[in-house]
């Protein structure tokens, strides 16, 4: 979150915006306070009884369970918003003696306000994220306020209520009440006011907010068994997902566009043109990991023989240096069934030359009816070790008595032009329109057959049909696939909202792959946009090899990229892509993180310094991220309700916590994954607090969105007040000092809102 300053007229505002929030001062705080002990507090004190003590929050705070009870006097809950929004506010109540069936309503509101009431639930952290955050109870979860239930002495029993006011309400204000009372009779009532402003939010937020949606994980931990219960589920969290102003890159999970690919009679390689013993093509296997054992497979699989004959195998084999494999023959009866202990194998020692190797096999066992050739990359071992690039040709399977090859499958000869692709929109089609239309869906991201990846210094090639990335037909193949996507989206309105995000955080050594399969795409597809996520790792100072512009159409930076002036100046001032950023797991304090240990605050200021940099979208990797399979094995669940832990997942020897909370945005149903089983939840999903305050943070852009927009029509008092509301001062968001990371963000929600009042008076104004 650095002070970039990409434009002249920036520069200005940070400057002339010095004056207009003297009283305010960004806290540079060693650990988080989500008491604001700073401030001395927060809140408003409803009222004190014999029985238990009401106050109320805005809802930008985490209320600790041990929260002190607020002293500056506030009786009524008061609120503003714009027609179109979602306002919310926390009821708390510390009892001094036990409240049995605490029950919580809302009473008086006008006819159209949509009123939602949530229980403040709480995790126990055993662990904290970063050196800011600390263990302990921490609120997060936030299920539906159903029923009443017992609120405990002592501690903090919270509620988080709120309202949607819609689109065509009267610019009025209006009231209504909210009522605690438990089953002997106590009962407080504090009345809600709210201002509604003269302008309404659009349907559509401008700003973009991709979250993966990981539903195999809803499935598996709502024990969601049938296409009906996965169809409820799953559009109910499309509801929640739009209702909270984000969306999933993935709306088509249940009706996804199908590939279907003429498959070749070999798998495991590649068909390769550039060398062959004879005939054009030769079959390249490659292993590149120990413990692969990778091979190729004539998909037949059998070849028939007699079990009282004799063969000759032949086969032609080079590698890409001095190396030993083996040729193995496996041995079937006429069921099929495998004949133990009747191998027969050759070492083959090869060298970068063509060389022909011959494998005499007599003596065959007489319940022999099938032989099986396997082909290896490298030196097979039970349980691997060996790598390497081997390359076959001319297999042939000759019966000694007559001279007859067998397998003439084993030239390895194809015509490309027998290999189809198609592609099939039957399924997609029926729900384009749906997500289209009624959901009003901004962007997808469209799952492509044969495209490769990236993810660091890492490439692994395309491939389809049996042809890798980079070779004439692979590229025939690609254009007919690309071309049929393209075609098909465009049928069903769709294209314009399609993206590809193919790979992750790319490092130089992966450019070529990433540059030659943008190209590609544009060249077939020209109409499908590439996505792709960059971290730029300040402290490997790569900054004069990192640059992937023209290879993405939106690129997508972590904020660690901002530690360094020049490389996010440079990235802003990329004319040919759409800039997004994205928070995760490795991005700590003092940045703003996503995590649950941190301030309330984070998730909102997050986007108002998304606006001030120019960014379009931002993205988080996963909203339901509950299992982390490197660290629960043998079928045990991680509940995220007891450990909302993002792990490392590299190795599951290394037990490495990340952080508290990061990719989990949503909370299951199921609260005892490891013994309930059987239980099909489907309802709407369960949200976070820091998805409530994020919601309110794509708000807030929107107001500087509506803003920026209403300038030309000000008087030159008025635009120049509306210029300095766009931008945070250095009082509330600095960072001087780069070599120590350095940076203050504003602790106290007060300032947004003050703010938040200030330009909402000048959209009234000039609406």
């Amino acid at each position: 979150m650095k002070k970039v300053i990409f434009t002249t007229l920036l520069l200005t505002l940070f400057v002339t915006s010095h004056a207009s929030a003297k009283e305010w001062k960004a806290e540079k705080l060693d650990k988080c306070d989500p008491y604001m002990k700073a401030q001395g507090g927060y809140g408003y004190l409803i009222k004190n009884t014999p029985k238990a003590d009401i106050w109320w929050a805005e809802g930008c705070y985490k209320v600790m369970k041990d929260t002190p009870v607020a002293k500056r006097r506030g009786s009524t809950v008061k609120m503003s918003t714009a027609r179109n929004e979602y306002e919310s506010f926390i009821i708390v109540v510390n009892p001094k003696l036990e409240l049995k069936g605490l029950k919580v309503t809302l009473s008086g509101l006008p006819e159209g306000i949509e009123a939602t009431i949530r229980k403040t639930e709480y995790v126990n952290l055993f662990y904290n994220s970063d050196n800011f955050g600390f263990p302990g109870y921490w609120p997060d979860p936030l299920p539906l306020y159903e029923a009443p239930q017992d609120a405990p002495v002592g501690e903090n029993t919270s509620f988080w209520i709120t309202l949607k006011t819609p689109k065509e309400f009267a610019a009025k204000n209006f009231s209504g009440n909210v009522t605690l009372s438990d089953a002997s009779g106590w009962k407080v009532s504090a009345p809600v006011s709210v201002k509604v402003c003269n302008f309404s939010l659009p349907d559509r937020p401008s700003c973009n907010a991709d979250f993966g949606l990981w539903f195999n994980q809803v499935i598996q931990y709502e024990n969601l068994n049938t296409p009906e219960q996965k169809r409820e589920a799953f559009d109910n969290y499309i509801k929640a997902f739009n209702d909270y102003k984000i969306q999933t890159r993935d709306p088509f999970f249940l009706n996804p566009i199908k590939y279907n690919v003429t498959q070749p009679e070999w798998t495991g390689g590649f068909y390769d043109s550039s060398t062959a013993a004879e005939g054009k093509y030769s079959y390249v296997v490659s292993d590149g990991t120990a413990g692969g054992n990778v091979e190729a497979v004539w998909v037949p699989k059998f070849i028939p023989v007699k079990g009282d004959a004799q063969y000759r195998i032949c086969v032609s084999a080079k590698s890409t240096e001095e190396t030993t494999t083996q040729l193995i023959v496996d041995c079937f009866d006429a069921d099929r069934n495998p004949l133990t202990f009747r191998r027969r194998f050759k070492h083959l020692d090869m060298n970068t030359e063509w060389q022909e190797f011959t494998l005499d096999i007599d003596h065959l066992d007489p319940r022999t009816a099938y032989i099986q050739v396997r082909l290896f990359a490298a030196g097979y071992l039970a349980s691997g070790g060996d790598t390497g690039t081997t390359w076959f040709d001319d297999i042939k399977v000759i019966d000694c008595a007559t001279g007859e090859n067998l397998f003439p499958q084993g030239n390895f000869e194809i015509d490309i032009d027998k290999i189809k692709v198609d592609v099939d929109f039957t399924e997609f089609n029926k729900a384009a329109a749906k997500y289209r239309d009624v959901e009003g869906m901004r962007y997808f991201s469209v799952s492509i057959i044969g495209i490769g990846s990236v993810n660091f210094g890492n490439s692994w090639p395309g491939n389809i049909g049996g042809f890798k990335q980079s070779t004439p037909e692979y590229e025939k193949l690609m254009a007919s696939c690309l071309t049929q996507l393209q075609a098909g989206l465009k049928a069903a309105g769709m294209l314009d909202k399609a993206l590809v995000y193919w790979g992750d955080e790319p490092m130089p050594p992966a450019y070529p792959l990433l540059e030659d399969t943008h190209n590609m795409i544009k060249k077939y597809a020209p109409g499908i946009r590439t996505f792709m996520t960059e971290l730029i790792t300040w402290r490997e100072r790569r900054y004069d090899t990192m640059d992937i512009s023209g290879t993405t159409d939106i690129s997508c930076v972590s904020w660690e990229c901002f530690e360094n002036h020049d490389v996010i100046k440079k990235y802003q001032q990329r004319p040919e892509q759409e800039p997004w950023n994205y928070l995760c797991a490795i991005t700590h304090h003092p940045y703003f993180t996503d995590f649950i240990d941190a301030n309330a605050i984070d998730m909102r200021i997050w986007l108002w310094a998304s606006y001030m940099y120019g960014f379009k979208g931002i993205l988080m990797w996963s909203s339901t991220d509950w299992n982390s399979g490197s660290q629960y094995t043998g079928g045990k669940l991680q509940d995220p309700w007891e450990e909302p832990y993002c792990f490392a997942y590299s190795d599951q020897l290394i037990q490495r916590l990340l952080a508290v909370g990061d990719g989990i945005f949503f909370y299951p149903h199921n609260r005892h994954p490891n013994e309930d089983k059987t239980t099909a939840f489907t309802g709407y999903p369960i949200p976070s607090l820091r998805l409530e305050t994020l919601r309110d943070g794509i708000e807030d852009f929107e107001y500087l969105t509506m803003l920026e927009a209403k300038i030309p029509q000000m008087s030159a008092s008025d635009a120049a007040k509306a210029r300095k509301l766009l931008v945070l001062p250095p009082e509330v968001f600095m960072d001087d000092n780069l070599e120590t990371t350095d940076v203050w963000v504003i602790q106290d929600p007060q300032f947004l809102f003050q703010r938040r009042a200030q330009i909402a008076s000048l959209l009234e104004k000039y609406r």
